[in-house]
C-alpha cells in the first residue's frame, strides 16, 4: 500500500509539471501565431484551466516532499511525546480544512455537471471538467495527511519530516 501511495503522490507531482509544460506550449503557440495573423482561440481560458490543474495537482506531491508551510519550527521545540502529539495536532488541523476543502471542490464539480455550465470563452468547455481536476488534487492531498495521521499514530514519522531531515 505504501508503494501505491508514494506512486499515486509522485505521480500527480509530475501530471503537475505536465500541465505547467502544456501552458509553455500554448502560451507559444499564441506568440508564433501571432507572427503570422493566426490567433489561437480560448488559449487564455485552456491556460488558466490547466495552471488550476497544475496548483492541484502538486499539493500532495508538494506536501509529500516538505514544501508547504508547516509547523516544524515549534514542533523541533517539544521533545518526548509532546513532539508526537505535536504532529498530530497540526497534520489534524491541516486534514480538517482539506477535508473542508475536498468536499466542497467536489460539490462544486457536481453542481456544474448537474447544471451544464460552460465556460464563457470562445471554446465552450464543461466547466466540471477543469473542476475535476481541483477536486482530484484536493482529494489526494487529504489522503496524504490521512497517511500522514495514521503514521504518526503508529509511533512512526510524517512523511514530510522524512524529507526534511534528507532521509526520503
Amino acid at each position: 500500500m505504501r508503494r501505491l501511495l508514494e506512486r499515486a503522490y509522485e505521480g500527480a507531482g509530475y501530471l503537475a509539471g505536465a500541465f505547467i509544460v502544456l501552458i509553455v506550449v500554448m502560451v507559444l503557440a499564441q506568440i508564433v501565431g501571432r507572427w503570422f495573423g493566426v490567433i489561437i482561440p480560448s488559449t487564455e481560458d485552456f491556460s488558466g484551466y490547466f495552471l488550476a490543474a497544475a496548483t492541484f495537482f502538486a499539493l500532495a506531491s508538494t506536501y509529500r516532499r516538505g514544501g508547504h508551510i508547516r509547523v516544524s519550527l515549534l514542533v523541533r521545540h517539544l521533545s518526548g511525546p509532546w513532539v508526537r502529539l505535536g504532529w498530530l495536532f497540526a497534520i489534524t488541523v491541516f486534514l480538517v480544512v482539506s477535508a473542508y476543502g475536498a468536499w466542497y471542490t467536489t460539490w462544486l464539480v457536481i453542481e456544474s455537471w448537474q447544471f451544464g455550465e460552460l465556460s464563457q470563452g470562445y471554446i465552450p468547455v464543461p466547466i466540471w471538467i477543469p473542476q475535476t481536476a481541483m477536486a482530484a488534487g484536493m482529494i489526494l492531498l487529504l489522503v496524504a495527511l490521512v497517511d500522514d495521521f495514521i503514521l504518526v499514530c503508529r509511533g512512526g514519522t510524517p512523511g514530510f519530516s522524512v524529507h526534511e531531515q534528507g532521509q526520503g
